[in-house]
């Protein structure tokens, strides 16, 4: 069966394209562009109730939600992800923290550094700061699993795949080991093949 992604260029269906590219699946990838309401049509609402992205379809299935979608091809593919249940547990540990708390204070920066500024509106700085300083705890226990392991879990997992679309939005000056743990996952071929185009070499 053919695996087929629907997503646009958003963090959410980015972490997702990742993790496909990272395990080397072949794999479709339609383009929803949800700024002309194509997310909107009878069509796509058949695929994905809410209309939003991103969806996968995979095994006669369909995935709504990103961290949905890691999870699943984690025990598909039996690959980057941890062998122990120790292990696996703490993978979820991150990849929960991620959707649960990370992402709802992450996406700020994304909706203004990339969607405002593609709509021609200027980015709500006050919004920005408020934000930022209540992901600081979350930096700051990120800093430290970072602290002698160059990815999450030690090696790369798809954990990494949930938090690596957000990275490049982020202030993350003062917190070394999330620099370099950013620099890393943007060298990696995968970040290349998943076409991120979020065009933030003026937006600050």
């Amino acid at each position: 069966m053919t695996i087929r992604l629907h997503g646009f260029i958003s963090t959410n269906p980015q972490k997702v394209r990742l993790a496909l590219e990272e395990l080397d699946l072949s794999y479709e990838y339609r383009f929803v562009d949800l700024f002309k309401g194509l997310q909107k049509t009878d069509g796509y609402k058949a695929i994905h109730p809410r209309q939003k992205v991103p969806a996968l379809e995979i095994d006669d299935t369909v995935l709504w939600d990103s961290g949905a979608c890691l999870a699943y091809l984690a025990l598909r593919e039996e690959r980057l992800w941890p062998k122990t249940t120790a292990g696996q547990a703490t993978a979820l540990n991150w990849l929960f923290l991620e959707s649960s708390a990370f992402q709802d204070l992450a996406s700020n920066f994304f909706f203004n550094r990339v969607v405002m500024r593609r709509i021609g509106k200027t980015p709500d700085q006050e919004r920005m700061a408020k934000a930022h300083k209540k992901l600081k705890p979350l930096y700051d226990m990120l800093e430290s699993q970072l602290e002698q392991q160059p990815y999450l879990l030690g090696d790369f997992t798809l954990v990494d795949c949930a938090y690596a679309p957000w990275l490049p939005v982020l202030d993350l000056d003062g917190w070394p080991n999330l620099c370099e743990w950013r620099d890393r996952l943007m060298a990696r071929p995968s970040w290349q093949a998943s076409e991120f185009r979020y065009g933030l070499e003026d937006a600050r």
